[in-house]
């Protein structure tokens, strides 16, 4: 009987600091994402593991070359061509990307990522794909 109520006195504190532990660090954790002020993309690829957008993304959404570039120091002197496909949702989008890669059969892929806009439009999912021109 002394050895319950000695084990029931150490589990009741452990009890409480688990329990307050977890409320406390449930209030404490904030989303990483684009500033507040300018948040253009709702939603990309990989962001479910804890991805951030590419750096890239929103100068190739744009059609930004320079902006491109800026992003991407080692494209700096190569040719660049933004291939982009729009949709209802992801699949939709890369999918129309896919109809235009016959243009790009003489590049060389560098990157590609899909994002969705973060308005309430019909076509809101857009995948981009950056290719370069192969080095000589």
């Amino acid at each position: 009987m002394e050895e319950m109520k000695n084990c029931i006195r150490l589990i009741i504190p452990l009890l409480l600091v688990i329990i307050f532990s977890s409320c406390a660090t449930n209030g404490t954790y904030k989303e990483k994402h684009q500033k507040d002020e300018k948040l253009l993309f709702k939603d990309w690829k990989y962001r479910g593991f804890g991805y951030e957008l590419p750096v890239w993304f929103e100068a190739a959404y744009n059609d930004d070359e320079p902006g491109l570039k800026k992003a991407l120091p080692e494209l700096q002197d190569k040719e660049v061509t933004i291939l982009r496909g729009q949709g209802f949702n992801s699949d939709q989008a890369e999918q129309n990307l896919k109809l235009k890669l016959a243009e790009a059969e003489a590049l060389t892929f560098y990157d590609s990522g899909w994002a969705m806009l973060d308005v309430n439009e019909s076509i809101s999912y857009w995948w981009c794909r950056i290719y370069r021109k192969p080095c000589c």
